[in-house]
């Protein structure tokens, strides 16, 4: 499995607002690609005051797809996020593979 992970920092007055419309919009138009196969949304904890930090992971079964995605999609997709929030979302992108799922 690899994860494409999207780590956003999000201004404290559209936290709830980024929120909702990440879950109602922007994942369901990713989902819709077929590029990946599930998407989780973690909200990073942290000891220090900031401002809200989320981490989404968008889980794909191959790294092929991935890079379809990236090549196809990613750039749209992406300008839509930065054309409803613009500086208010600060986001930067991992990608993981994983290699070990223990229980």
């Amino acid at each position: 499995m690899i994860i494409y992970n999207v780590t956003s920092q999000v201004a404290p007055e559209i936290d709830e607002n980024w929120l909702e419309w990440m879950q109602t919009h922007h994942i369901p138009k990713v989902l819709e690609t077929s590029y990946f196969d599930q998407v989780t949304i973690l909200k990073v904890g942290m000891e220090q005051p900031s401002d809200p930090t989320y981490a989404v992971q968008y889980k794909a079964s191959s790294r092929r797809h991935l890079q379809d995605y990236l090549d196809n999609e990613a750039t749209l997709l992406k300008q839509e996020i930065h054309e409803k929030f613009g500086e208010q979302v600060l986001s930067f992108e991992t990608q993981l593979e994983l290699v070990s799922n223990q229980s």
